[in-house]
Parts: structure tokens; C-alpha cells; sequence
């Protein structure tokens, strides 16, 4: 059972589903693939572009309706990937973006030409406005390159950690897989969530990649990479 707390699930607010019928594969798919809770995570751009707040509630709506209809036992959350910018902390606080399940968690990414110094000042100002900061698909971003980066989100600004599933289970380049273990060597991710987008190409495998940590890590980390950390976000 899986807690999957990156997900764009819902329909024709983002650049994940288009349609009512892809949001239902891909909720047919996380179920199938051992999801249980699932936070529907669609981009937010704070001060330059309004979260689609009526389309994602009538959508989300839809596919908590089709779960139930189905009998699907999957619990389907709000919640959005904020690209972080200086209106964001602001913009949380007056809740004008969602946070993770409605609680004190955002999920932030970060464009590739940002510096260390700018992923610092986005952690103090998340959690000046009372929020704990989840980094997206840390794997992703070339300022971070080592484990101490990490070490001083983590202790300093409280940062949590998430990876994506895909990278646990492809190649990625002999000095990209080199530093992504290193990384989890060091035990410096909490979440390891899909990222899914769509169907055809970016599905949700968060099955596969607990298989692959289990391999590497065993089984108690892997559940706890999965599902254990993540229930922090519901408590």
C-alpha cells in the first residue's frame, strides 16, 4: 500500500490529464499499482498565473465520484506543485494556493538555473509563513550535487526530500545514478512519489520502484519511503 503525494492527476488544469477518461485510466492505474492515498498535485505558478481553483474542484470532484462508482479505494487529496517564486509564501498563508491535503506541507519545484542560495531563501520563506517545504524530484536540480546541500536543507530550514520513482528504475547517465545513490545512501530523501502526468508515457510506478529500493535497502525502508514518512503530511 502506497502513499503517492506528487500526482497530476487532475484534468485540464495542467500539463497532466486532458480528459475525464485519461484522469480515469490513470486513477485505474495508481489502484492497480498498490495506491491508496493520492495527492492531486497540478502546477502552481504563485504571482504570475491564478490556480484554476473552480475547474480543479469540479475535476477532483469527478474523480473522487468515479472512485466511488468504480469501487476504487483510493483517497484522492488536494494539493498542488508550486513553482517558487517570492509570492509564494504570502500566497500560501492567505491559502490561496493549496497545500499538501490541507495541512502545514507545500510541495515546491524549482527551475534547473536556480542557485543553492535561492532553494535556501524558498525554505525560510515557507516556513517563515508556517509551512514545512517538500522539495520536488530533488534528483532534478544541478545546484545540488552534494549530500551536505541536503544536510543543510534538512537540519537548517526543516526541509523534506522527494524523489521520483522513475529515477529509482532507469538509467539516468553514470554521473547522474552515481549522485542519486549517493543521495539515498545517506538516507537524505523522505518521499519517494510517481510524478505521474499521463497514461502513455509517465504512469504512475511506484510498485516497481519499491521493489528497487527493497532490493537495495530492504523492505522496511522501502516501505517507509512509500507510506511510512508520508503519513506525517495526514497526522
Amino acid at each position: 500500500m502506497f502513499i503517492d503525494i506528487h500526482h497530476h492527476l487532475v484534468y485540464g488544469v495542467d500539463d497532466g490529464c486532458k480528459t475525464l477518461e485519461a484522469m480515469q485510466q490513470m486513477i485505474r492505474r495508481a489502484y492497480e499499482d498498490g495506491t491508496r492515498y493520492l495527492i492531486a498535485t497540478p502546477h502552481a505558478t504563485p504571482g504570475r498565473e491564478r490556480f484554476p481553483w473552480a475547474d480543479y474542484y469540479s475535476h477532483l470532484k469527478q474523480a473522487r465520484q468515479f472512485c466511488q462508482d468504480a469501487g476504487i479505494d483510493l483517497n484522492i487529496y488536494e494539493g498542488s506543485e508550486i513553482l517558487y517564486t517570492r509570492e509564494t509564501a504570502r500566497l500560501l498563508r492567505e491559502r490561496q494556493i493549496p497545500s499538501l491535503a490541507n495541512s502545514r506541507f507545500a510541495l515546491l519545484e524549482f527551475l534547473p538555473e536556480h542557485d543553492y542560495e535561492y532553494l535556501c531563501e524558498a525554505a525560510r520563506n515557507v516556513r517563515s509563513a508556517g509551512f514545512v517545504p517538500i522539495f520536488a524530484h530533488i534528483e532534478r536540480y544541478p545546484c545540488l550535487k552534494k549530500v551536505q546541500q541536503l544536510e543543510l536543507l534538512r537540519e537548517h530550514y526543516g526541509v523534506r526530500l522527494q524523489m521520483n520513482a522513475r529515477t529509482l528504475i532507469r538509467k539516468n547517465g553514470f554521473f547522474e545514478d552515481r549522485k542519486i545513490r549517493r543521495f539515498l545512501d545517506a538516507n537524505m530523501i523522505h518521499y519517494i512519489s510517481s510524478d505521474a502526468h499521463d497514461m502513455p508515457h509517465r504512469h504512475t510506478c511506484i510498485h516497481e520502484g519499491y521493489e528497487k529500493l527493497k532490493e537495495m535497502y530492504g523492505r522496511e525502508r522501502a516501505e517507509a519511503l512509500t507510506y511510512g514518512n508520508a503519513l506525517e503530511i495526514f497526522q
